[in-house]
């Protein structure tokens, strides 16, 4: 048989793709695939010191890590300290590289020291204190300690640190700046729109507020969300998660238009709701999510990589394909091979139809674990 009359395999065929990179965008604190932990100082060693002036008897070097894009965000250092006196009176202080740092608000004390007479374990200092821009990183943060009578004790016991950005207006301030994501998060070649689709935001927060703060998010097609923390004291050693839409944070409906290429926008402030309150945001990041992906008509055959990054303090399994047990998370791809007959894609996630949430929260015992998904579709039409 002649070479001319032989099918060529593949001709007339054409790969055209679809893409949304999902990755994690970080506005506070730089995390690449995790998030930085704010809680910087979580120390249960116990010391004492019967010195009779003020003698070091603890020292943290800490550094301010920046954001993705490279920036230094975190402005704050909440310091809480646990300890007591045998008898008489004891006395504490925190320095940053051995002077008095300046006071956000002090909790327990006075500026950045205090006195006590407790006995047995109690709060004896919780104080924020600012870490200015001309700070250099790592810095020292050390704790010195005395007993005003000869003879007598003072004990320091739990040491907590939580470190982030300090918000104190009573009017929203934009958190780092307007970002933008890549010019190639968004690929669409294949002209897909979107029913579900909008920014997410991931935020860990402390907080000493008498009123409720808002933190609110805002994308370029005019889809957002708010975030109103209750008032509290949290906890140095506890911070509080807000992550999806079990905290309302679920902006579907934004416009963002059918067949899209290119990066995407988005604006985060903050504020306190009274005069006097700090939100300290130990971390923030920043992805898109299309729940609902409408693919056009016609019959199409490709893959779709799912690329998992799970961050979990358990072990997890997600469909019996993918397990991660390890305490700093786990990442990996999932690949499934699809076709979509003559009727179009929905929202359903039948045989032939598709969803894609790009945060997935599983409950392991009393944890919940994020899994976040990039997704990659080639066809070959």
């Amino acid at each position: 048989m002649s070479l001319l009359l032989a099918p060529v395999q593949g001709v007339g065929l054409k790969i055209k793709r679809y893409r949304i990179i999902n990755q994690q965008i970080d506005i506070v604190n730089n995390s690449g695939n995790s998030s930085v932990y704010p809680v910087v100082i979580n120390d249960t060693t116990a010391v004492n010191t019967t010195a009779n002036a003020y003698t070091q008897v603890k020292s943290y070097s800490i550094s301010i890590p920046n954001n993705d894009f490279g920036r230094r965000v975190v402005n704050a250092v909440r310091v809480q300290i646990y300890g007591y006196v045998s008898a008489g009176t004891g006395y504490v202080e925190v320095l940053i590289n051995g002077s008095a740092p300046t006071m956000l608000k002090t909790i327990v004390g006075t500026g950045n020291s205090n006195s006590f007479t407790n006995t047995s374990s109690a709060l004896i200092f919780d104080g924020i204190i600012s870490l200015p821009s001309s700070l250099s990183s790592p810095y020292t943060l050390s704790i010195n300690a005395y007993n005003g009578t000869s003879g007598d004790i003072t004990y320091i016991e739990d040491v907590y640190g939580f470190q982030g950005l300090a918000i104190t207006s009573t009017t929203p301030v934009t958190i780092d700046q307007t970002e933008t994501t890549p010019s190639n998060t968004i690929l669409d070649e294949i002209g897909v729109s979107y029913a579900n689709a909008g920014a997410r935001l991931i935020i860990g927060i402390n907080r000493y507020t008498s009123a409720n703060a808002t933190i609110k998010i805002i994308d370029q097609w005019n889809g957002g969300a708010t975030y109103t923390p209750a008032s509290a004291n949290d906890a140095v050693n506890g911070i509080e998660v807000l992550t999806g839409c079990n905290f309302n944070l679920c902006d579907y409906g934004s416009a963002i238009p059918t067949g899209y290429n290119g990066s995407m926008t988005y604006t985060v402030t903050a504020n306190v709701g009274a005069s006097g309150d700090i939100l300290i945001i130990g971390y923030a990041y920043v992805f898109f999510g299309f729940e609902n992906i409408n693919m056009p008509k016609g019959a199409h055959y490709g893959i779709i990589e799912d690329a998992y990054s799970a961050y979990n303090n358990t072990e997890l399994t997600i469909s019996g394909q993918y397990t991660c047990n390890s305490i700093f998370g786990c990442s990996g791809i999932l690949v499934t091979v699809f076709s979509v007959n003559t009727s179009g894609w929905n929202s359903n996630g039948s045989s032939t139809q598709f969803a894609l949430d790009e945060q997935t929260t599983i409950g392991v015992n009393s944890s919940s674990q994020l899994i976040h998904k990039t997704l990659l579709i080639e066809v070959l039409e």
